[in-house]
């Protein structure tokens, strides 16, 4: 890492800074020997000793006067230690010199380090010669080994030398590679020694508490980083911040930063009342931060709505009404509570103090209509997204403007969402109708929305045709990529696996940036048309190629890992890949609720089935797949009541689930009305493409 290079145009102040500090040292430690520091008297010689060849003219000075190695050895301790701070504070005057007239040169930089070396070699002992020369070599000669060299030998003859283990600790944590996300555990075990070493000397010291918490983080010693995040928190503000925001690639080193960091670590380690805390902290200093708000919101998805948050969230916008992530945050929490109808006033609330067009505006819009339709209010939902039209004065005529083709294509596609949610085909296809008007001949979105509808109608042979002549009229990279991706489904779904198959194989480059989606569609295809095996092979190259600096993309392969292996029968195999995702964020709802239906669905520790479900309905009280889920585990226990009560809600959200209407149909049948469970069952066959569950289905129904 070329560490100097990015540090060069703040490195000479800091050297500057040291160096005033190793005089003041010096001073302290010259006030407190016995022997004084002024200028020897002669000591009697020999007649044939050796005379000294330094200039001995009275009014040159100590610092500028030549020592030569014959010379050095005529001087007596005292002569030698004097002259070894002298040559100190000539090399600092070098330091100090250079950063006031602009800069280090070459031979400054020479000039110091000559000094310095004469005063080490002058006086051993002398510690803040070799802190001062590690210095040079960390700051403005990116020699990482020089400095740790010196800066071990500062140690060595001061265990207490402030800045020796400072130096290190930087070193260290450089050769560790935390800015780079290649860690070398070595390099990190010795850069935790160092931080300690430096808390030791200074316990308030943000930079070191705040690195040390990130390297426990790092070897997974969740304790240790919380109390070193702990610790940072409440020290005083750093007054160089720079080292620590090149290492974490731009954090900050302030106070709410680290109170928003003790939030993280807490979270990751399921301590969800104690984060939200330390992130109301964080948010108190930095109302306005969108990250801390962020942070918030998880920590209210993890442990259930808390009135003080929602109080701070009040506060905020009455100091600022305009503040559209604190609107958005609100609006969500109130929500999850179930105070829909507040949740809307505030969203409406926020939406008017917003300019047409702006993004923040068009994001609460949308949030106002997720809000009314996870309500199962859908007329009102829609005509959210109509009020904006009508702003917009989009209505039926065609458009020629580019952006108010892209705002018809957005709000139309989300219209055409919610009739297809509410099975209002119809609606929907009178929609599709609209947006092919506005749009023109040449968007493909009208199709592409006509095949999905045909798709979820059950009529694949219809949307296959659709798709091809689709792929054949658009030629837009975008518009063959999501045709391509659509056949391939359509084609499984229709029990042409390997035709699918070969078509998405087609489009692998061997580059990982543009193969990732194809894997996962491969995967996701394996999977839904019950091919484990396949799936498996897909989803683990899936892993293989996601960066590691993504690891929201980690996550999603590894989801998708699990549940090729659950479909392969390999169930050991799924918890494990669940568990790596719940190891690194125990509250991730996904991961939860799928490791809770597997355990429910194999009948095996059904109480904690129930209680991760739970947890990752509370995280998406909407979300009809986590609520089966919950429903699921429910009915696995015999309580039938509950079960009820989730599965009747998932089955409103999504009624094209086939999972769903066959877990209606088995509670129909558990509670003895065989009629209803019929035909919820015969509904899940009429949306069946496994084979498996067609299998399965029409057993059921034939019972």
């Amino acid at each position: 890492m070329k560490f100097s290079l990015r540090l060069a145009a703040n490195a000479a102040p800091l050297a500057c800074a040291c160096a005033l500090t190793f005089a003041c040292t010096l001073n302290a430690r010259a006030q407190t020997r016995p022997e004084p520091l002024n200028p020897p008297q002669p000591t009697p010689t020999r007649h044939n000793d050796a005379q000294p060849t330094t200039n001995t003219e009275p009014n040159t000075p100590v610092a500028a006067q030549v020592v030569q190695p014959a010379t050095q050895a005529a001087l007596t301790p005292r002569e030698r230690r004097a002259r070894a701070y002298a040559k100190l504070l000539e090399g600092q005057r070098y330091l100090s010199s250079a950063a006031q007239v602009g800069g280090m040169t070459r031979e400054s930089i020479t000039s110091a380090q000559s000094a310095l070396k004469e005063a080490s070699d002058l006086e051993p002992t002398l510690a803040e010669a070799h802190t001062a020369l590690a210095e040079i070599a960390f700051f403005f000669l990116d020699d990482l080994t020089t400095a740790e060299r010196e800066a071990n030998a500062a140690t060595q003859i001061d265990h207490d030398n402030f800045g020796a283990h400072r130096l290190l600790a930087r070193v260290y944590a450089l050769k560790a590679g935390l800015a780079e996300d290649k860690v070398d555990r070595p390099a990190v075990e010795r850069a935790i020694k160092e931080l300690n070493e430096v808390i030791r000397l200074d316990s308030n010291d943000p930079e070191a508490l705040a690195l040390l918490g990130e390297f426990y983080q790092l070897t997974g010693r969740t304790n240790e980083a919380i109390d070193a995040f702990k610790r940072w928190a409440v020290a005083p503000p750093a007054v160089d911040v720079r080292f620590y925001q090149i290492i974490t690639q731009g954090r900050d080193l302030t106070p709410d930063a680290a109170a928003a960091r003790l939030g993280e670590a807490l979270l990751r380690a399921g301590r969800t009342a104690e984060a939200l805390g330390a992130i109301r902290n964080a948010l108190a200093a930095s109302p306005e931060n969108v990250r801390y708000l962020e942070l918030l919101s998880q920590a209210i998805s993890a442990g259930g709505v808390d009135s003080s948050a929602v109080d701070d969230l009040k506060r905020m916008l009455v100091a600022n009404p305009a503040n559209a992530a604190a609107v958005s945050l609100l609006a969500q929490t109130q929500a999850r509570a179930g105070q829909v109808d507040e949740a809307v006033a505030t969203l409406r609330a926020g939406i008017n103090n917003r300019k047409t067009g702006e993004r923040e505006k068009n994001l609460l819009v949308s949030q106002l209509a997720d809000t009314l339709a996870n309500a199962l209010r859908y007329q009102e939902a829609i005509q959210a997204y109509e009020d904006v039209l009508k702003a917009r004065g989009i209505a039926d005529q065609p458009l020629t403007a580019d952006s108010d083709k892209q705002t018809a294509s957005r709000l139309l596609t989300s219209i055409i969402g919610l009739q297809r949610q509410a099975g209002r085909t119809d609606d929907a296809l009178a929609s599709i109708a609209r947006l092919r008007r506005l749009l023109g001949p040449d968007d493909p979105q009208a199709d592409y929305q006509q095949a999905q509808l045909l798709r979820e109608e059950g009529k694949r042979k219809e949307a296959l045709d659709l798709i091809r002549a689709a792929r054949l009229k658009y030629q837009t990279p975008t518009a063959q990529q999501a045709f391509l991706q659509l056949e391939a489904r359509t084609l499984a779904e229709l029990g042409r696996a390997d035709e699918a198959a070969q078509l998405l194989r087609s489009r692998l480059t061997g580059k990982p940036e543009d193969d990732y989606n194809t894997y996962l569609n491969l995967a996701s295809m394996f999977l839904d048309a019950g091919r484990g095996k396949e799936a498996v092979e897909a989803a683990r190259k899936l892993l293989e190629i996601a960066p590691a600096d993504q690891p929201e993309l980690q996550t999603q392969a590894l989801v998708m890992l699990s549940s090729a292996q659950e479909r392969a029968g390999d169930m050991k195999g799924a918890e494990e890949s669940l568990r790596r995702i719940l190891a690194k964020d125990p509250n991730n709802a996904t991961a939860l609720n799928n490791l809770g239906y597997f355990l429910a669905e194999h009948n095996e520790r059904l109480d904690e089935a129930l209680d991760m479900t739970k947890r990752a309905v509370k995280a998406e009280p909407t979300n009809a797949s986590f609520l089966d889920s919950l429903g699921w585990a429910y009915f696995k226990l015999g309580q039938l009541d509950e079960a009820e009560r989730y599965l009747s809600d998932a089955a409103r959200r999504s009624t094209r689930s086939v999972a769903i209407n066959e877990h209606i149909g088995d509670l129909k049948q558990k509670r003895g009305r065989l009629d209803e469970a019929r035909a919820a069952w015969r509904k899940a066959l009429s949306l069946a493409t496994d084979d498996a569950d067609i299998t399965r289905l029409k057993a059921k129904i034939g019972k």
